[in-house]
């Protein structure tokens, strides 16, 4: 005779567990089993096949060191899955004392959703598992609602945007006439900062009331020409026809210095958050590809928000008049703060150098060429400088550092 199942435990949410060290996953089992029910995996490649042969599991707590298939090359998998339930999945890297700042960036900006230390603590654990699987909740709602809004079903309910499947058709679309007319094409993502954690702290309504003002911040800044959608929970995507290189930069810094200033009252508090953005435009060639365009976009995301978001990313392909030296074709991307500094850089007729080239100009005596790029550039050595303070305290530096923090600001 089967026995019956307890119905509280049919409904469950499943959560995955990937740890090599069975200690740590009995822990863990220990703190979530009243709420969830946990699976269990000792690395990666065994978290892998459990993903694929069990479609509902709601979240990953994974280990970054494990052998055959590491933490990190398992959210690189997901994320670079075809399938959306596993691209989408939150994953949470638990990080010991042995893993250092830069594996912990690193796991960020290739979409890990949280992290956590160990030892566990239990309500910390359970808080973030609880506010993720509730996130991923309302994000799948809101996919749905779009899946089935019959009277305009190729925009965004809630912003009027273009929803995320006809932005990427409007891309290819945009992209092809590109190709055919051998004129530009930029395409703009723009996410805002930490939203996930605003959304979680003041709920549902407050979220979709600040994304409904972002969105026609987005509405009022582009042409007729153009075109806006939203393509993720907080990530507004834009396509530019015809646009340079200079003006579509200029575009993105101006969005998000008008993100940045914005200031909501919820309850008793003040809210402000901030926006980063990814400027792409290349050179279009008769086998580009809308999805290349994309994924690049999604990169230079990464980097900016590595970088410690406010920022606007943007590529430094040359423009197709330009010789190209071979081996060059793809040039690294730059970052720069979403500030004044930024918008005088985007003004310049010449894009900011990164810092290496602006090091060899001013070794070259060309001081003056770098003059409009010199505060960018300033604020892009920061993150260095604070690494370099972390690993070897020292009063002098600090000082430094709290002078050119000032010297940015004024």
């Amino acid at each position: 005779m089967i026995p019956e199942q307890d119905p509280a435990t049919e409904t469950k949410p499943r959560v995955l567990v990937v740890d090599d060290s069975r200690v740590i996953r009995i822990a863990a089992k220990k703190i979530l089993r009243d709420e969830f029910e946990v699976l269990e995996a000792g690395d990666g490649e065994a978290a892998w096949e459990a993903l694929e042969a069990e479609e509902d599991i709601a979240l990953v707590i994974s280990d970054l060191s494990m052998p055959y298939l590491d933490g990190m090359g398992l959210l690189r998998r997901l994320r670079e899955s075809s399938q959306h339930r596993l691209a989408n999945l939150p994953v949470i890297i638990v990080t010991g004392a042995e893993d250092d700042e830069s594996a912990k960036s690193s796991a960020f900006a290739a979409g890990a959703s949280d992290f956590l230390s160990k030892p566990f603590d239990s309500v910390q654990l359970l808080a973030h598992v609880r506010s993720h699987i509730k996130l991923a909740d309302t994000e799948q709602q809101l996919e749905k609602c779009q899946t089935t809004a019959q009277a305009e079903p190729t925009l965004d309910k809630l912003t009027g945007l273009l929803n995320q499947r006809a932005f990427t058709e409007r891309g290819h679309q945009e992209l092809s006439y590109a190709i055919r007319h051998r004129s530009d094409l930029a395409l703009i993502l723009v996410d805002v900062d930490n939203f996930d954690k605003a959304f979680i702290k003041y709920g549902r309504p407050a979220g979709e009331a600040i994304l409904k003002i972002f969105a026609q911040i987005v509405k009022d800044s582009v042409r007729r020409e153009d075109s806006g959608g939203r393509v993720g929970l907080a990530r507004f995507g834009l396509l530019l026809p015809s646009a340079t290189p200079v003006g579509a930069r200029n575009l993105a810094v101006r969005i998000c210095q008008q993100i940045a200033s914005r200031a909501f009252r919820i309850g008793g508090e003040t809210l402000k958050l901030t926006a980063s953005a990814a400027v792409v435009s290349p050179v279009i060639r008769r086998e580009s590809r809308f999805e290349d365009l994309l994924a690049e976009g999604q990169l230079q995301l990464g980097r900016a928000l590595k970088a410690g978001g406010n920022r606007v990313a943007f590529d430094r392909k040359p423009a197709a008049a330009e010789p190209q030296p071979a081996g060059e074709e793809n040039a690294a991307a730059a970052a720069s703060p979403a500030g004044p500094e930024a918008a005088a850089a985007a003004a310049s007729p010449e894009p900011a150098p990164d810092i290496g080239t602006a090091l060899q100009r001013l070794a070259a005596g060309e001081e003056a060429g770098l003059r409009p790029h010199l505060r960018s550039l300033a604020a892009q050595t920061l993150p260095l400088l604070e690494a370099w303070q972390r690993q070897q305290p020292s009063e002098d530096v600090a000082a430094a550092l709290a002078r050119l923090r000032q010297a940015l600001q004024d």
